[in-house]
């Protein structure tokens, strides 16, 4: 079973900015045999009447007040090929063809036979779709059939009532025939797909071609279907061509709301993460901006590389306004699945979240002032943890006797401790700086748990003991 995706719009529909309000009638337009025509319209400018082929003298009279925007082929590409990425979710099987002299709108096929199972049969993955189509902003028509061929003729239905499943009901325009034969079925009085199916394939081929019954035997099944398939690449890497300068990085936010929303529909699809995301922005006449996303933890979620990218943002300041975005990844993960347990602990929630948190802090403060400290193997206090910028790997440490954060220069513990345990007796250090010390843990009034110690080098046997403190506990 095929399921065939129509974007009629998808000049202005794959933009990933917005260039005009929601009440502005927009127009993609390019030249084609001497003429600028309309390849896409929104909304507002379909409902004044302006239709695609359109010759753009003839929509300005019905639009006087409409925003024209030029074609970029380029940038319809790179979409077309993220919506691949996000089709992977619902196959492996995808292909994806942009608009162009042999196809007249851009489209996704993919076979949805193999995963009606997953999703709980036709109707919830059909709904599965439409909800995501829907939430990316994109107009569409769809037809599923079992074949690719028939798919696409029944996604060319003009209206709901032909896609009843049978093929006899098409209109002969829903196939994807040759222009020259599909006006001599049209002269011969031929106007529906099953009065040319009736036809005898000796009398095809003499009358409309070879290409004709090629094209008919694909409908049915009876000849393989000559789709290349979309295959995932092993880095995540797209151009956004703005439409408009964004000046202002509360504009940027905007854009990559949508930007990440489409990077996160392709991760999901392709079933992936990822840990480092490059952003780049372009000027006209400067060195590009650099951004540089460092995840702790791999991710896929938009919400979270939105909140990170916002971050960056709001500690940077643009030199020029930003005419195009680029987004390069690290290589591709394979998104690790976990298992719900029975029973969710209260704090399995934050600790979850902790990550996000931790990225959030280092978009804001930068990446290095934020890390870790880790147990080294050293006996000598001072030496016996280290700075790391990742979590550390070694988990006895949140178990060792000794706090890992130490203050600078050792402080007049407070007179009213209670000690809890100890003495340890760390002698050592003779080559460079001797210290014979015992160190206990002890809680003072205030209810910290302190680790101080008692110098011996210094104390006097006929003194009460002095107490400082070293580090404290969490």
């Amino acid at each position: 079973m095929w399921l065939a995706l129509r974007f009629p719009h998808w000049a202005l529909d794959s933009l990933s900015d917005a260039v005009a309000p929601a009440t502005t009638a927009t127009l993609v337009v390019e030249n084609q045999a001497g003429k600028r025509r309309v390849v896409a319209a929104g909304e507002p400018a379909i409902e004044q009447g302006v239709r695609r082929g359109m010759v753009l003298a003839d929509a300005r009279m019905r639009a006087p007040d409409m925003h024209i925007l030029e074609r970029r082929i380029a940038g319809e590409q790179a979409a077309l090929e993220r919506l691949g990425g996000w089709a992977w979710r619902y196959s492996s099987q995808v292909h994806i063809a942009p608009a162009g002299d042999q196809i007249e709108c851009s489209r996704v096929v993919l076979e949805i036979g193999a995963s009606l199972k997953l999703f709980g049969g036709r109707q919830r993955l059909l709904r599965a779709v439409r909800r995501d189509l829907n939430r990316m902003g994109y107009r569409y028509s769809l037809g599923v059939a079992d074949t690719p061929d028939a798919a696409l003729a029944f996604a060319r239905a003009p209206t709901r009532g032909q896609k009843d499943g049978s093929l006899a009901h098409l209109p002969l325009h829903c196939l994807d025939l040759d222009p020259r034969a599909e006006l001599s079925l049209k002269a011969s009085g031929l106007r529906q797909t099953g009065e040319l199916l009736a036809l005898p394939p000796g009398a095809l081929i003499r009358r409309y071609g070879q290409a004709t019954l090629d094209h008919l035997e694909r409908v049915r099944g009876q000849r393989p279907h000559e789709l290349t398939l979309y295959q995932l690449p092993q880095r995540y890497g797209t151009r956004h061509e703005l439409t408009g300068a964004v000046e202002t990085t509360q504009g940027l936010v905007f854009v990559l709301r949508r930007i990440l929303g489409e990077l996160a529909a392709f991760l999901q699809g392709a079933d992936a993460t990822i840990q480092t995301l490059q952003i780049k922005l372009f000027h006209d006449d400067l060195p590009p901006t650099r951004l540089m996303l460092r995840l702790a933890a791999p991710s896929r979620a938009a919400d979270h590389l939105e909140r990170v990218a916002h971050e960056r943002l709001a500690r940077l300041t643009l030199a020029a306004p930003v005419l195009e975005i680029a987004l390069a990844s690290d290589r591709l993960r394979r998104h690790e699945h976990e298992q719900d347990s029975l029973w969710r602990d209260e704090d399995s929630t934050g600790c979850e979240q902790w990550p996000a948190v931790l990225d959030r802090l280092r978009a804001r403060l930068g990446h290095s002032a934020v890390g870790w400290l880790q147990a080294v193997d050293d006996h000598h206090p001072d030496q016996s943890s280290t700075e790391i910028d990742r979590p550390p790997t070694d988990s006895a440490a949140a178990s060792a006797p000794r706090p890992l954060w130490l203050l600078d220069e050792p402080q007049r513990a407070p007179n009213d401790l209670t000690l809890i345990s100890g003495p340890e007796r760390i002698e050592t250090g003779w080559w460079q700086h001797s210290i014979r010390r015992d160190y206990f843990r002890a809680r003072d009034s205030r209810g910290r748990l302190l680790w101080v110690y008692r110098d011996l080098v210094h104390a006097r046997p006929d003194s009460p003991p002095v107490y400082y403190m070293h580090g404290l506990f969490g």
